[in-house]
């Protein structure tokens, strides 16, 4: 009976440190091109950034974006490829914005599919915006 105690106490942090690797943060290619709930992008006044998302022409859903005007301008909004050693053709849409004014500001993009009943939203991400 002894034995049998000493073992369950041995096995028991075993154990809980099995279950707790499992817990951890798997990297998978959606966390390449998928939900980012904020990420944090700095930009001078007049200064330009990109954001691309990946995305597949056949599932129907297309990126569209929604920014403040009076801070940011929508400079090209287009869709871009690239071609792998494979000859794996991959599309990019493309998002570049032009930084108008000092301050702090938003841009969200949705992963959006129309349909009959109304859109579809697959994926919404927030990119926080710092104009110095």
């Amino acid at each position: 009976m002894r034995i049998v105690k000493w073992l369950l106490l041995a096995l028991i942090p075993v154990m809980v440190v099995g279950l707790l690797s499992g817990c951890g943060e798997k990297k998978t290619e959606e966390s390449k091109y998928g939900f980012m709930p904020v990420e944090k992008i700095e930009v001078k006044v007049n200064g330009e950034f990109t954001i691309s998302r990946g995305f597949d022409l056949t599932s129907g859903y297309v990126w569209r974006e929604k920014y403040d005007e009076t801070m940011l301008e929508l400079l090209k909004s287009e869709v871009d490829t690239e071609t792998k050693e494979d000859g794996t053709i991959i599309l990019y849409q493309v998002f570049q914005f032009k930084a108008k004014q000092k301050g702090d500001t938003q841009v969200f993009l949705a992963h959006i599919r129309s349909s009959l009943g109304g859109d579809e939203i697959r994926t919404q991400e927030v990119f926080n915006i710092h104009i110095k």
